[in-house]
């Protein structure tokens, strides 16, 4: 059974309803899982092309596929597949990766020595090949929450907690 980024994308929102999922943060999942894949397997997950877009890496397909949500809730787009492989690595990048916002996944995407900043130049639709992530950053290391949004949250919250607590009472 030949595996889709969109079935990756699928996996996503099926299995992590939990994630709040955007078509940007969608993305960048669906690029880590390649990674991921990469990484566990040696192996692609999909075969389809992973661009370099402003924002960090985009699979086209997927990209158009939820552009009409914006940042509204994700719901499945077409048939969702029960793959043990693609179930394993989808549970794996959302558990070394799902902390994140969208923009931190960007952000993190954009740093030096990853795929993306390695080939995007400034305009939109220059692959990241296989190789360009074999050769980057992005097999050999995972996020952290050190400079985070995610971690500048939670440092507010613990701070605060007793105020979100009456908050939350109101």
């Amino acid at each position: 059974m030949m595996v889709t980024a969109l079935d990756v994308a699928n996996t996503f929102i099926m299995r992590h309803s939990d994630l709040y999922l955007s078509n940007l943060s969608l993305n960048k999942l669906v690029y880590f899982a390649q990674v991921e894949s990469l990484r566990l397997t040696g192996k692609p997950l999909f075969e389809s092309e992973i661009q370099a877009w402003q924002y960090g890496p985009v699979e086209p397909d997927v990209y158009r596929a939820f552009s009409h949500h914006k940042t509204a809730y994700l719901t499945p787009a077409g048939v969702v597949k029960n793959d043990e492989q693609v179930n394993r690595i989808v549970d794996h990048v959302a558990d070394k990766y799902g902390f994140l916002t969208a923009f931190d996944l960007v952000d993190y995407s954009h740093r030096d020595g990853g795929a993306w900043k390695n080939v995007y130049d400034g305009t939109r639709n220059k692959t990241i090949t296989i190789k360009d992530i074999l050769d980057s950053d992005d097999v050999v290391s995972y996020p952290t929450l050190e400079g985070t949004m995610t971690q500048d949250m939670h440092d507010i919250y613990n701070k605060y907690r007793n105020t979100f607590r009456l908050l939350g009472d109101a």
